[in-house]
């Protein structure tokens, strides 16, 4: 049976709803999971949003960047018994986004071909150069790429945030000790956040970890490793958890020709 993760300690930073196909597949692979989660989110229920109630139907598109963000819209509709617009159309990044829409019984009426915000931008308003009024569905952590492109483009938009990115700090003996004892082989990083996490529990450790091979879900994720320090980035050529596991499976079996 190939092998290629045999013996190798990968850590996870996922929050424990969203591991589980990451460490199957390093498990597939031969590889220990070390699952830490760092993060961990609620729902934001702030009076602000209040008056998005009354507006709903008047949004032409809802833009959904997240499996998150698509959570947590649902839980915020489900807690003022509102009921989303059949004709109101819904933008979403990757193909995770948009099967977590479907168990919601919607569908994206838009998909980008790139799983990046600053893609899908440009490809949305290059098919719906006038799209009506827009609204962006958000963490309080979400960065503002499409807002900023919305704002240059001048179209109307709405935020709502409707949920909240919390630190946990409970698993930093455990990392710490993994890092100072040589016990990591690897770390996995599927968020800039995840990274900020990161950094912010080893901070004051005597072993940083970041000369350790750091796998990254996508481009922004891996620019924020590299200006957190990290000196040995990997981004896999398609941004899903799949392919992130294939490169560290080619990293691994040609690590004896370095």
């Amino acid at each position: 049976m190939d092998a290629p993760l045999q013996g190798k300690n990968i850590l996870i930073t996922r929050g424990r709803s969203q591991a589980a196909p990451l460490k199957e597949r390093i498990e597939e692979a031969g590889g220990v999971p070390r699952h830490t989660p760092l993060l961990a989110f609620q729902l934001n229920d702030q009076q602000k949003n209040e008056h998005i109630e009354d507006e709903l139907h008047e949004f032409s598109w809802i833009f959904l960047t997240s499996s998150n963000a698509v959570k947590f819209f649902f839980k915020w509709l489900h807690r003022y018994g509102l009921v989303l617009p059949d004709q109101v159309r819904m933008a979403v990044i990757g193909t995770k986004t948009d099967r977590a829409l479907q168990r919601y019984g919607r569908k994206a009426d838009f998909l980008p071909a790139s799983f990046q915000a600053a893609k899908m931008e440009e490809e949305f308003f290059q098919m719906y150069p006038d799209p009506g009024k827009l609204l962006y569905i958000r963490g309080n952590r979400s960065r503002d790429v499409l807002p900023e492109a919305f704002r240059k483009r001048g179209v109307f938009f709405k935020s709502l945030t409707v949920y909240d990115t919390l630190l946990l700090t409970s698993n930093q003996k455990k990392i710490t000790s993994w890092l100072e004892n040589g016990d990591l082989d690897a770390l996995t990083f599927t968020s800039p956040s995840t990274i900020q996490a990161f950094r912010a529990v080893t901070k004051g450790s005597r072993e940083s970890g970041l000369s350790l091979p750091c796998f990254c879900i996508g481009p922004t994720t891996a620019r924020k490793a590299e200006a957190e320090g990290f000196t040995c980035v990997f981004t896999p050529p398609q941004y899903t958890i799949e392919h992130m596991v294939e490169q560290m499976v080619f990293y691994f079996k040609n690590e004896r020709n370095r």
